[in-house]
């Protein structure tokens, strides 16, 4: 679901904020396996909603933007 105004953003990070929660919790009562296993769902849900935000924001055009840039000055310094 893409993120279309404000209250939309603020619930998508409030929820980021719980999942965060959950994980913090199983962290510190799971072994290291335990955690990997369990928090794999959460981890990536909050990626998602991560990736959701940077698309509201503007974050992720900036940052392909930025990305192409810095690929085309590596070519250019390494054409030389």
């Amino acid at each position: 679901m893409a993120i279309e105004n404000r209250q939309q953003l603020e619930h998508t990070q409030s929820q980021i904020m719980k999942l965060e929660l959950v994980l913090d919790t199983l962290k510190r009562e799971e072994s290291t396996a335990g955690y990997r296993l369990l928090s794999e769902g959460f981890v990536e849900q909050i990626a998602q909603m991560r990736r959701e935000i940077d698309e509201y924001l503007g974050i992720a055009e900036a940052t392909a933007k930025a990305s192409g840039r810095q690929a085309r000055v590596v070519r250019k310094s390494t054409a030389a």
